[in-house]
């Protein structure tokens, strides 16, 4: 066997091996990409309410329903809500009370109009968080997320010895492997497959080992990819902008604190959204360039201000010094689309639709050419006896 045909097996056998869980990952990641207005869309009837002419402040509303609903500690909620949509706030329920996560309020009111659990379920509530658990774990827990990261392992390694596999092995270098790079129409099926497998693979070479490196950075997030970023790239404490502290807090008045904090830092930061921390008996305040929750760039800052007190406690700042976080921050939004809006989902998308239709074409091309390898292996082996 000789070094290109070893690497031909390596593509071959490895491409087999992970060919269905790559072809789902592929296709349930095109979905996942659009995963909360998917869930939006499942569950209107919870989301969805008739708009009204005008709106208060979303805070106070959530303020009042935690007052009056004792049985629910507030844990998140959006701070700009549409004036057509209720306002969803994840909880945690007390001890005894119904299995809720989440509760949706009036936009107007306040009043709960609706509740779910958001767990993983066979069910249109939990249709998106299933959608999510199948892809990054095959509903398998931590097995199931080291299984998925082999396999994006072994995509990676299929990508790279794909591209080798592309270089002639014979005649002119640059005259051969340019006609790697073109498919046509008017070539036979079998030639068009192969053409497609190879020149998709070469034309997006770059961002499909990207999207591979980052599915194993993922799945083995705390095994290795966390270790390697505090091993090389030491944190930094920010020091807390002077703030007066006033409290104690509810939302309302930690949403006020942190426009006091936003303003004077150096770019235009809007709250997000709202969080209560209850090991540290925090409430924390999201600020994104949009005001509205998103994860391009390197997402949101944290404000985290002490309940009791009403002092700033701590600011969780990738553009600022927490450069740690940063290495942490990109994963995600690179590998889901989100780091640059729009175009980078499309291009998620066609990624995704681009990786099963070479599932397809090395599932075929397999196929096509097995019986000429049978009758290799048999010559050979004819030969040697």
């Amino acid at each position: 066997m000789t070094a290109r045909d070893f690497w031909m097996a390596v593509h071959r056998y490895s491409g087999l091996a992970i060919l269905a869980f790559l072809g789902f990952a592929a296709l349930s990641g095109c979905l996942l990409v659009y995963m909360r207005p998917l869930d939006a869309w499942l569950n209107a009837d919870l989301f969805r309410d008739a708009p009204a002419a005008s709106a208060p402040d979303v805070a106070p509303l959530v303020d009042r329903f935690a007052r009056e609903h004792p049985e629910f500690t507030v844990r998140s909620f959006p701070l700009a809500v549409a004036r057509d949509t209720r306002i969803p706030v994840m909880v945690y329920p007390t001890k005894g009370a119904h299995p809720v996560d989440q509760v949706f309020l009036d936009r107007v009111s306040g009043e709960v109009e609706g509740r779910r659990l958001t767990h993983p379920a066979f069910n249109r509530h939990g249709a998106a968080e299933l959608l999510h658990d199948a892809h990054y774990t095959l509903m398998l827990g931590t097995y199931g997320r080291w299984f998925m990261g082999v396999m994006a392992l072994a995509w990676l390694i299929s990508n790279i010895v794909g591209a080798y596999l592309t270089f002639p092995a014979r005649g002119t270098f640059w005259k051969q492997w340019k006609r790697t790079w073109r498919f046509s129409f008017k070539s036979v099926f079998s030639r068009q497959m192969l053409d497609l497998h190879r020149a998709s693979g070469l034309w997006l070479l770059l961002p499909l080992t990207v999207l591979a490196f980052t599915s194993v950075c993922l799945n083995f997030f705390n095994e290795l990819y966390a270790p390697v970023v505090e091993r090389f790239v030491p944190e930094h404490e920010i020091a807390l902008p002077q703030d007066e502290g006033r409290g104690p807090l509810d939302f309302t008045a930690a949403l006020d604190q942190a426009r006091r904090v936003a303003k004077g830092m150096e770019e235009s930061w809007l709250p997000a959204t709202a969080i209560r921390d209850r090991e540290e008996d925090r409430i924390g305040v999201t600020l994104t360039d949009s005001g509205v929750l998103r994860y391009n760039d390197l997402g949101p800052i944290y404000l985290y201000f002490d309940r009791a007190s009403g002092k700033l406690a701590e600011v969780i700042d990738p553009y600022h010094g927490n450069t740690n976080l940063a290495m942490y921050r990109w994963l995600y939004p690179l590998h889901s689309g989100h780091i640059a809006g729009i175009p980078s989902e499309l291009a998620i998308v066609v990624l995704g639709l681009v990786v099963f239709a070479m599932c397809v074409t090395g599932i075929y091309l397999w196929w096509k050419k097995r019986p000429g390898r049978v009758v290799q292996r048999r010559a050979r082996k004819g030969a040697r006896t």
